[in-house]
């Protein structure tokens, strides 16, 4: 029986290391976490990382472990992996040790300005799908002799909203010429929240924060960031939420509200429900929580696109 199961260990060893992106290893009886890291080169933290390992002083014999070393020996990103960034970690050097580059995690976790934060879950690799909208509805060439305040009565938005839209701080340096943009073709679900980039952040349960809380005042309105088909549900987790099967392919995925608006199918700015704290965030401050999954597949950092659409 002990020669059968060796034998089967050894064979499944050469089937997975032929198949696989990057080399795999199957687990032996006597092995470490640490040996095998020292055997393809790598570390205890990336192959924890990349195998998911709750503890990494706990393998069993026969289990699958992913390497993340190629057969050249020079580190390679497997579908799926992931790292958790630690203090004073940066992109460049989460990059270099996961064989990556900066732009493959910039893009593929919705990143700003480079900047990473302790204690979030980063993804390896890009999506099959990328998030990307096109913002831009409708513009204005301006005229000589216009005002941004001219410009804004024409199209029925205040000067705050240009100002916004077109990132102007001064209203007196609009150039003849300039093309402003009055109004954009993805609209702010919460018109009156704040928010900032939650997400990818590792829950104390181990979970990852898959979309972005927008706080606002109980009550606020939250409207559909595009057009499409909308359902409605009540869950225990969720609270009273909303499906948004958008016409741009993306599906949106809204939670704790206070109440249901409009429902079926709804137009890009149409109030589908107010901001609140049913399910299980009751008892915290009111918000609505904010997810984008590319058709059936994983949810997507929508932070950079609220950015831009709420000003």
């Amino acid at each position: 029986m002990a020669k059968w199961w060796k034998a089967a260990t050894r064979l499944a060893l050469i089937v997975v290391t032929v198949g696989a992106a990057s080399a795999t290893y199957v687990v032996e009886r006597g092995d470490t976490l640490s040996g095998i890291a020292v055997r393809f080169g790598t570390s205890v933290d990336r192959l924890a990382a990349l195998n998911e390992l709750a503890d990494p002083d706990l393998i069993l014999i026969g289990q699958v472990l992913e390497t993340g070393v190629g057969r050249d020996g020079a580190p390679v990103a497997t579908s799926g992996a992931t790292h958790v960034v630690r203090v004073g970690e940066s992109l460049a050097e989460i990059a270099k040790d996961h064989g990556v580059t900066v732009d493959t995690l910039v893009r593929a976790n919705g990143i700003v300005n480079g900047r990473v934060f302790a204690g979030y879950r980063l993804r390896l690799t890009l999506p099959e799908v990328e998030f990307v909208v096109d913002h831009v509805r409708r513009t204005h060439h301006v005229a000589r002799g216009e005002t941004l305040s001219s410009v804004a009565a024409d199209h029925a938005v205040s000067t705050k909203r240009l100002l916004a839209l077109n990132h102007i701080d001064d209203p007196d340096q609009l150039a003849v010429g300039a093309n402003l943009v009055v109004e954009r073709g993805w609209a702010c679900p919460v018109p009156a929240g704040s928010f900032s980039n939650s997400w990818g952040y590792v829950k104390s349960d181990g979970r990852t924060h898959e979309g972005i809380d927008i706080h606002a005042s109980r009550g606020s309105a939250i409207v559909a960031p595009v057009a499409g088909h909308l359902h409605q549900e009540t869950g225990e987790i969720g609270g009273l939420q909303v499906t948004l099967y958008g016409d741009d392919g993306y599906r949106y995925f809204g939670s704790h509200m206070e109440s249901f608006g409009a429902s079926g199918d709804v137009a890009a700015g149409e109030v589908i429900g107010t901001v609140g704290s049913s399910g299980n965030a009751a008892g915290t401050s009111p918000h609505l929580h904010f997810e984008v999954h590319t058709g059936d597949g994983p949810s997507a950092n929508p932070y950079p696109v609220l950015l831009d659409a709420c000003g």
